[in-house]
C-alpha cells in the first residue's frame, strides 16, 4: 500500500484501466491483412450500425430500431441511416436513397438511376456515355463509347449505408472499371475529410496506384499514404466494400469474378521508423538521468516541429481517441501513438502538449522570438480560458459522437503542415501561429485546442490527492509566463 501511495493510486488505477481498454480493443480487432504495416479493423460497439445495406431497406429487430443518430420526440425509426432524425411522418420508402447533410433524402428509383448516369458521365476518363441499370444489389452504370461498344462499368457508394469511416466520417467514392474488370479510375466524390489529407493522398499517387487493382478472387494491396493514413486506408476499404456489395451484379457484366475480392492499404515499413522517433521523443522527456534544460527542450521542440510536423504531418487529436469507440479502424502506429500520449497525461502532466506537439511548438517558438508584439492586457485569465476550452471540447465530442461529422474538422494541425498555400485554412493556421501567438502566447493551446482540454482533464483527474505544489493546484501553466488581465 505504501508503494502504491508513492506512485499515486489514481495514476496506477488509470494505467491499469488504459491497459484493459487496449487489451479489449485489441481482442475485438481484426487484422486487416498480413502485409507490412498492420492496421486493425475495430468493430463498432453495436455492429448492427455498420452493416452495409441499401438505404431504404427497413430492418427492425425485436421492436428495437437501429437508426444511428439523434432521435427527436421519441420518433420510431427503421433502417440504418447515419443522420439527424426529426419528427416527420413516416413515408413509404423507395428502393434506393441518399444520405446527405443531416437529413435522409428519398429518391425515386428513376431519379437514382438518372443521377448515377450523370455522375458516371461527368467524370468518365474515356468520355464514354452511361446507362444506369437497377440490379438486385446496387445500381450500376454501363459505359459505352460513341460506337455503342461496351467499355466497362461505373458504380459508386451513394446507395450504400457504408460502414467505412475516414478521419471525419463516411467517404463517397466512385470507380470506373474497364471491360476486362481492371480499375480504370477511382474518384473521391464527397466527404468531410480534412482537405489537406485529400490533397496529400492525390499528390502521393494513391489514385494512380489504384489502377493496378482488378476484379479477381484474391487479396490485393495499395500502399497507404503516410501523413494521410486514415484517409487513404478508408478509400481502399470503401472500394473493397463497394465491390463486395455489388459482387453478384458485377459477375453478370464482366468476365472476371468478383467473389473473393479483397483490398487493403497497409503502411509501408516507414511507419516503424516513425513510431521509433515518437517513442524516442517521449523517452527523452521521461528519463531522469539527464534532465533537459530549457535549451534541450527547445531543441526537442524544433526536432518535433521539423519531423512530426513538416516531414510526416503526424497529428494526434482527440478524434484518434474516439475513433476506436465509433467503429473507425486505427493503424498500429496511431494506436501506439495514442497509448504514449495517454501515458504522458497520466504520469507526466501531459507530455504531448507541453513538449511534443508540433503545432504547440510552432506557437511557442514564435512567442519567444517576437516578445515585443505581446499584448500586455488580455481579458481572459488562464482559468477562464481553460474552462472555455473544456466546454468547446465537450461540445465537439458530443457532436461527433452523435453524427455531426462536419465538426470533426476543427483542427488546424494538418492544415498548417500540409503546406497547401492555396487553402484558406492553411492561411488561417499560418496567421494564428505567426501573429495571434505573438500577441497572445499559445492562444490555440490555451483557449481552443480540444485535444489539450481532454489530455489536461485526464492529467488533473489522476494527480495525487496529497500534491499541493503550484502545478498540482492550478494546473500546468504556459512556460512563457501569463498575461495581465484587465
Amino acid at each position: 500500500m505504501v508503494e502504491l501511495d508513492r506512485f499515486g493510486r489514481r495514476r496506477v488505477v488509470a494505467t491499469l484501466l488504459l491497459a484493459a481498454i487496449v487489451a479489449v480493443l485489441w481482442a475485438r480487432s481484426e487484422p486487416a491483412g498480413t502485409g507490412p504495416g498492420p492496421a486493425f479493423r475495430i468493430d463498432p460497439i453495436d455492429p448492427a450500425h455498420s452493416v452495409p445495406r441499401l438505404i431504404g431497406q427497413a430492418t427492425e429487430v425485436s421492436g428495437v430500431t437501429t437508426g444511428f443518430g439523434v432521435m427527436a420526440d421519441s420518433v420510431s425509426t427503421e433502417g440504418h441511416g447515419y443522420a439527424l432524425l426529426g419528427a416527420a411522418e413516416p413515408q413509404e420508402l423507395s428502393s434506393f436513397g441518399l444520405v446527405g447533410g443531416d437529413d435522409a433524402v428519398q429518391r425515386r428509383p428513376d431519379e437514382v438511376l438518372a443521377e448515377l448516369a450523370a455522375r458516371a458521365e461527368a467524370g468518365d476518363p474515356d468520355g464514354c456515355s452511361a446507362m444506369a441499370q437497377a440490379t438486385e444489389t446496387l445500381p450500376i452504370a454501363e459505359r459505352r463509347d460513341r460506337a455503342g461498344r461496351f467499355c466497362g462499368l461505373y458504380l459508386d457508394n451513394f446507395g450504400l449505408d457504408s460502414r467505412v469511416r475516414g478521419f471525419a466520417g463516411p467517404l463517397r467514392i466512385g470507380v470506373y472499371f474497364d471491360a476486362d474488370g481492371q480499375v480504370r479510375q477511382l474518384v473521391h466524390l464527397e466527404s468531410r475529410e480534412t482537405p489537406s489529407y485529400l490533397r496529400r493522398v492525390a499528390s502521393a499517387g494513391f489514385y494512380e496506384r489504384a489502377r493496378a487493382v482488378e476484379l479477381a478472387p484474391e487479396l490485393q494491396r495499395i500502399d497507404a499514404v503516410s501523413g494521410a493514413t486514415m484517409t487513404s486506408q478508408a478509400l481502399a476499404r470503401a472500394l473493397d466494400e463497394l465491390v463486395v456489395s455489388a459482387g453478384p451484379a458485377l459477375d453478370v457484366y464482366l468476365d472476371q469474378a468478383a467473389q473473393g475480392f479483397a483490398l487493403e492499404a497497409p503502411l509501408s515499413e516507414r511507419w516503424k521508423w516513425q513510431l521509433a522517433l515518437i517513442v524516442a521523443m517521449f523517452a527523452l522527456v521521461w528519463q531522469r538521468r539527464w534532465r533537459l534544460n530549457r535549451f534541450g527542450l527547445t531543441l526537442l521542440g524544433v526536432a518535433s516541429l521539423l519531423t512530426l510536423g513538416f516531414l510526416f504531418n503526424l497529428s494526434f487529436t482527440y478524434l484518434n481517441l474516439l475513433h476506436p469507440l465509433l467503429g473507425v479502424s486505427v493503424s498500429a502506429l496511431v494506436a501506439c501513438y495514442g497509448v504514449l500520449v495517454l501515458l504522458g497525461a497520466i504520469w507526466d502532466d501531459n507530455t504531448y502538449c507541453r513538449h511534443i506537439c508540433p503545432f504547440g511548438q510552432a506557437q511557442r517558438l514564435v512567442a519567444r522570438l517576437d516578445r515585443r508584439s505581446r499584448w500586455r492586457r488580455w481579458p481572459l485569465d488562464n482559468r477562464l480560458m481553460s474552462r472555455l476550452r473544456l466546454v468547446l471540447a465537450l461540445v465537439l465530442i458530443g457532436g461527433v459522437t452523435y453524427g455531426v461529422e462536419r465538426w470533426s474538422g476543427f483542427e488546424l494541425f494538418p492544415e498548417l503542415f500540409g503546406l497547401d498555400i492555396s487553402s484558406i485554412w492553411f492561411l488561417v493556421a499560418l496567421f494564428l501561429v505567426l501573429r495571434l501567438s505573438a500577441w497572445v502566447p499559445m492562444v490555440w493551446c490555451r483557449l481552443l485546442c480540444p485535444t489539450g482540454a481532454v489530455l489536461d482533464l485526464v492529467a488533473r483527474a489522476v494527480r495525487p490527492g496529497s500534491c499541493r505544489t503550484s502545478v498540482c493546484v492550478a494546473g500546468p501553466q504556459p512556460p512563457l509566463g501569463t498575461l495581465k488581465t484587465s
